[in-house]
């Protein structure tokens, strides 16, 4: 089982690499991958396993300091519309 010091490390590693993203492809690419990709994968961990739960405010709280609240908001709008089409 991950130590809740390596679940620290995957998701600031991830924000690192998030900001590294936005500069280099586009806020968007940078969404899909902290996002859509990431955060959301860790947040279906923290249901089964306690450091990754410990851990998912942290994560959270920084990815508001990456993104504005407004691309973060129209980013899982543009999800969410995706899903519905699908449906």
């Amino acid at each position: 089982m991950m130590t809740t010091n390596r679940a620290r490390a995957a998701w600031t590693e991830q924000c690192e690499a998030a900001r590294s993203i936005r500069l280099r492809y586009g806020l968007q690419a940078a969404l899909d991958y902290l996002v859509t990709e990431k955060l959301l994968n860790f947040a279906d961990a923290a249901v089964s396993h306690p450091d990754f739960a410990q851990e998912l405010p942290a994560f959270v709280a920084e990815v508001r300091r990456i993104f504005a609240p407004n691309e973060v908001a129209q980013h899982l709008a543009v999800i969410e519309q995706a899903q519905a089409a699908r449906a």
